[in-house]
């Protein structure tokens, strides 16, 4: 996946000489935020606890009911909400709403005696819905308030699609922030609110959800000194190079194993046989990634832990392959609409954490096979279904 060898000395080098190339990055790393101090960027429990507080009318921020009431109208300018009902969501009284964390398991409840309504949001940020739990809340509900109107929303980074498609709707993390920035934008907010909210923005645009341009510049530095970086993280004294070295090494089996292809000077990524045939590599390295390959898989990883993506590019394909990469959304991404894009994920596994490991060695072998078995069983599905 990358032409171009250099030797190890004079890739880093290179990257010594083109270090300015990181300024790009300043934006997002260059200010103080109150979710990285606290470290609390990644816990899903606590962007629970922060979006109940911004749904919550009365709630500190004094914001009033902006926040719930922009999110009832993307809701329903995003889904297909029957006609009949557009009208009653908009015009409710979203100060008449109490806010529950976990009442019954359930990430977030709004309920309203006043309007008899009730919304269960299901919040998934680094993991995947598991146990039928979306049908088992929607009987709770049902149980509970069976006179009320119940809306379910399954609230995701990118619009994955819930098991139960037909009750649930669909919310993704992009939208919340754009609503973020809407209220910051348009309102008057006091300072520690307007501070956290903008720095609850920045979380979300870096560590939830694709921002296109942070990966855009992280692909252009990536891709521009591959194999400096490479090294650097395969040899640096941190926990993360040694999921690098377990996710490389265990790559290497797999391809010898014949379960997938992969060179050494891949890093972290990897291709299949029967999606190189679907998607096969562009003639010129004029993709997004600069690189002939249309499409990756791909793992992510931190000290700990990792998970698996499978990402596709929309720049520079062929018609043929773009149709193609349509229906590959249509069945991934039902709900996305997406047309055009620079770089899409199309699935994901969940984390795989090694932070308790007795034999590390073992485990990670033992977790990288999982998710690339997980991938492989996604593209079971997606081929069958293609065809």
């Amino acid at each position: 996946m990358n032409d171009i060898k250099l030797n190890n000395e004079q890739a880093l080098k290179d990257f010594l000489l083109d270090i300015e190339c990181l300024e790009e990055l300043a934006p997002w790393i260059s200010k103080s935020n109150i979710f990285d101090i606290l470290k609390i960027s990644k816990k899903e429990i606590k962007h629970s606890n922060m979006l109940g507080w911004l749904f919550n009318a009365t709630e500190s921020h004094g914001m009033g009911d902006k926040f719930i009431s922009l999110f009832m109208q993307t809701l329903v300018s995003t889904n297909q909400i029957p006609n009949t009902r557009i009208l009653d969501y908009l015009l409710l009284d979203f100060y008449s709403f109490s806010v529950y964390r976990e009442q019954k398991n359930i990430d977030i409840l709004l309920v309203s005696h006043k309007e008899k309504i009730t919304i269960a949001i299901e919040n998934k940020v680094f993991s995947h819905e598991h146990d039928n739990q979306l049908n088992r809340y929607r009987k709770q509900l049902e149980e509970t308030y069976p006179d009320y109107q119940r809306i379910y929303i399954y609230l995701t980074p990118d619009g994955e699609s819930p098991s139960d498609n037909v009750n649930w709707y669909i919310f993704t993390y992009s939208d919340i922030a754009d609503i973020l920035e809407q209220i910051n934008n348009n309102c008057n907010l006091n300072a520690e609110t307007d501070l956290l909210i903008q720095n609850y923005i920045t979380i979300i645009r870096r560590d939830i959800v694709e921002d296109k341009q942070l990966i855009e510049i992280c692909n252009k530095i990536y891709n521009k000194h591959r194999q400096a970086l490479d090294l650097i993280i395969k040899n640096a004294n941190i926990g993360a190079s040694n999921i690098y070295t377990a996710i490389t090494n265990t790559l290497q089996k797999l391809s010898q194993e014949g379960k997938i292809i992969y060179e050494e000077d891949w890093g972290a990524q990897f291709g299949t046989k029967r999606m190189y045939e679907m998607l096969p590599s562009l003639d010129e390295p004029i993709s997004a990634w600069k690189v002939k390959d249309i499409y990756t898989y791909w793992f992510k990883w931190e000290t700990e832990k990792f998970y698996l993506t499978f990402i596709i590019t929309g720049v520079n394909i062929p018609d043929e392959q773009r149709a193609t990469m349509k229906k590959m959304i249509d069945i991934l991404k039902p709900n996305s609409n997406i047309t055009d894009f620079r770089v899409k994920t199309l699935y994901r596994t969940g984390w795989f954490d090694l932070s308790n490991s007795s034999d590390f060695e073992i485990e990670a072998e033992k977790a990288v096979r999982q998710a690339v078995d997980e991938m492989l069983a996604m593209e079971d599905r997606l081929f069958s279904e293609l065809k």
